[in-house]
């Protein structure tokens, strides 16, 4: 039902479904969020790119963290 909500404001399926991924795991790394939306991870770093452009989400840098 979310992801509907999200998709008619304008996200992709990709992006409302790591986006609710990103929620539900409180700031987890990419690769993380990738494994539970079942997204491909180089396809996740690209829609977590988008999702920052349009401001629902923000990058944070973590100590020892690439």
């Amino acid at each position: 039902m979310l992801q509907k909500i999200l998709e008619n404001i304008g996200l992709s399926d990709k992006e409302s479904k790591i986006y609710l991924a990103a929620i539900e795991s409180g700031g987890a790394p990419a690769a993380q969020l990738a494994k539970k939306a079942g997204i491909n991870r180089v396809t996740t770093y690209d829609t977590l790119e988008k999702l920052m452009q349009k401001g629902f989400i923000t990058k944070q840098k973590r100590k020892g963290a690439f």
